[in-house]
């Protein structure tokens, strides 16, 4: 577990990626990577901003990097899916996919990526059962959550 100060850089960072913010989003990632270099949770978080800019080789090596320090980070193998599909590299990215849906069976995006790269592959009868999955689990996800709302209120 980081350290507060670690704890609140990511949470800084997180606000600024989701406001497309990205170079203040680097910044706060940034320096709590200099303050616990290698936690895997920085890494991902840092990965997602260069996918998301278009620096895929950046974000692979993070996403290598978490991953060196923990094999079963299932955030970790679903952004290096997304990668690989960035990449066009669709087998790299189906093996990646089902790492993340093997840790995390409810990954709505990793499910999505390893259909779409399926499909790709031409291997449609595939592609077809992991939209399904993922469909399902956005379902549910999306019932769980209005559920919440209603309990809230």
């Amino acid at each position: 577990m980081p350290g507060k100060e670690v704890q609140e850089l990511l949470r800084k960072g997180k606000s600024y990626a989701t406001r497309t913010k990205f170079k203040d989003a680097l910044f706060y990632y940034n320096k709590a990577l200099a303050l616990e270099p290698g936690y895997p949770e920085s890494l991902v978080l840092r990965a997602s901003v260069y996918i998301d800019t278009g620096k895929y080789p950046e974000a692979l090596a993070d996403c290598d990097r978490a991953l060196s320090r923990d094999s079963n980070y299932a955030d970790a193998w679903s952004k290096k899916a997304l990668i690989m599909f960035y990449l066009e590299r669709f087998e790299d990215a189906i093996q990646a996919s089902t790492r993340a849906t093997t840790l995390n069976g409810n990954d709505v995006s990793a499910w999505y990526i390893k259909g779409v790269c399926l499909d790709e592959m031409g291997r449609s009868d595939e592609a077809q059962e992991a939209y399904g999955k993922s469909l399902e689990l956005e379902i549910i996800l999306d019932i769980q959550a209005e559920s919440k709302k209603v309990r809230e209120r």
